[in-house]
Parts: C-alpha cells; sequence; structure tokens
C-alpha cells in the first residue's frame, strides 16, 4: 500500500515518461539506473523462473489495485496463467499506450490457450528480436 501511495504521488509529481514509467523518479538512485539499464534488475526473476513460480514468458504480474483496472475478460485470462519476465507486447512490438498493452497481453493468453506448447517458444524469440536487433524494454 504505502509504495503505490508513492508511485502515485511520484506520478502526479511529474507524470510519465516515454517509456510508461513514472518520469524523474527520486526513488531510483544511480546504481539502480545502471542496474536497470543493463537489466541486473531482472536476475532475481531468474531465480523465480527456475523455482516453477514465473515463465520465462508471459503477463507481467500487477498489484491488486492495477488489476481491478483490467478489463474483466482480460481478468480472466490472466488467471489460467503464471505471470512471465518477458511480457506479451515486447514480443508483438506493441509498446506505448495501456490499451495496445492490455490487447497484446488478451492476443497472447488466447494463444496461450489454444496452443499452450508452441506460444512460450513462437513468443520468447519474438521478444529476444525485437529486444536484439530492435532494441525493445519492457520497461
Amino acid at each position: 500500500p504505502y509504495s503505490e501511495y508513492l508511485q502515485d504521488y511520484v506520478l502526479k509529481l511529474n507524470g510519465y515518461a516515454e517509456s510508461g514509467k513514472p518520469a524523474d523518479d527520486f526513488r531510483i538512485v544511480p546504481w539502480g539506473k545502471f542496474m536497470r539499464r543493463y537489466w541486473f534488475d531482472e536476475l532475481p526473476q531468474l531465480l523465480n523462473v527456475l523455482k516453477g513460480e514465473l515463465k520465462l514468458v508471459g503477463v507481467r504480474p500487477v498489484s491488486q489495485r492495477y488489476f481491478q483496472d483490467i478489463p474483466k475478460d482480460i481478468q480472466e485470462l490472466r488467471l489460467t496463467q503464471k505471470p512471465g519476465c518477458v511480457p506479451p507486447y515486447v514480443a508483438l512490438d506493441r509498446k506505448g499506450s495501456v490499451g495496445s498493452v492490455l490487447q497484446a497481453e488478451k492476443e497472447y493468453l488466447i494463444e496461450k490457450n489454444t496452443n499452450p506448447y508452441t506460444t512460450d517458444t513462437k513468443y520468447f524469440f519474438k521478444a529476444m528480436y525485437n529486444i536484439i536487433f530492435k532494441k525493445k524494454r519492457s520497461a
């Protein structure tokens, strides 16, 4: 609850950056920016993948507050799958608006429920292509 209050405070002060994250976030220290830039902050998530708590590809976990803002049909689809590290919008190259992110999630979740074995592989390689060659980021 306090972290969400703090995030709301930062958003009221500075709004959003192009990346969709809060602009000029005073909570991120210089070494934290370095860790984010080179993805060192994602290492704990890889441990969660190894433990089986997260998938490599899937919708990113969100707080209860933000979950309630998601349309009901996508909420229901989200509850059928484990969260993941690499979100579908990176694979589909759709970062921009909240609507495009939700549409990418919906497409992924419907495809995942239809073709559970091939979907993650397809989205993983698409995401890696976009990250390596198009310099796309998930945040």
